[in-house]
């Protein structure tokens, strides 16, 4: 009985194709503009870099962007926190806009989700100019309320210009250890001390006059004061006329 099984094994594994190597995954493509290897900003600026795939993903994916190696007091934030990408729109450039919050030199964010291989935003903050269209009709006014051990700080932003603003984040700079943990009216992430708050899609768009109120809760074991919070309008520079 053996002596005819054997050779029925043996035959079979023998007939089996062989398996295909796994696929490589989709990696994270960035685009810093003009084939730059980094995006370069004033010291207080702002810069937008775009992001999509290499391939299509095999399911929806949501890559996260987080702040890696910085130069030691340079303060950089994205404001997008989370980046999702389909079989059908895999190739579609997700824009990016990096804000430089303190001091001068080089920050790298990271981009890695799930089967993607993970893709790094260069930014350096130089000591150039800021342009003199940038557009400052992003007004933010707060209220904050502090105990020991937390913080809760609600925020209203205005457009206080003659256009409309079609998108805005809320940057809050801390002075101690503070950790956001949540929002409401926004979508949040923190960057070592600093911490971007994003409008919802219902309420980016600012017609001149209009406000939205947001906020955030975070906790601490040092606060020596603030936050401090700063409006950065779409679009970042002025409308010609």
């Amino acid at each position: 009985m053996l002596g005819w099984i054997v050779p029925v094994v043996v035959g079979l594994v023998a007939g089996v194709p062989a398996v295909a190597a796994a696929a490589e995954p989709p990696a994270v493509v960035v685009d810093h503009g003009g084939g730059a290897a980094r995006t370069i900003m004033p010291g207080s600026g702002s810069a937008v870099v775009t992001v999509a795939l290499s391939a299509p993903p095999a399911r929806e994916v949501t890559a996260v962007v987080e702040l890696g190696d910085r130069a030691p007091g340079v303060v950089f934030v994205s404001n997008r926190h989370t980046l999702t990408f389909t079989p059908a729109d895999w190739d579609v450039p997700r824009p990016v806009r990096l804000i430089s919050v303190a001091n001068f030199g080089s920050a790298d964010f990271t981009v890695s989700g799930p089967d993607v291989t993970t893709g790094v935003i260069h930014a350096y903050a130089s000591t150039l100019p800021l342009p003199v269209d940038v557009n400052q009709d992003c007004r933010v006014t707060q209220r904050t309320e502090a105990w020991p051990g937390g913080l809760v700080t609600t925020a209203t932003v205005t457009n206080t210009g003659r256009s409309e603003i079609t998108d805005w984040t809320v940057v809050a700079r801390f002075a101690g250890d503070e950790r956001v943990t949540g929002s409401w009216q926004s979508t949040w992430g923190q960057y070592a001390t600093a911490a971007a708050l994003s409008a919802q899609p219902w309420n980016r768009r600012l017609a001149p006059g209009a406000s939205v109120t947001l906020g955030f809760q975070a906790t601490y074991g040092q606060h020596p004061g603030g936050p401090w919070l700063s409006c950065t309008p779409e679009p970042y520079l002025r409308p010609a006329g």
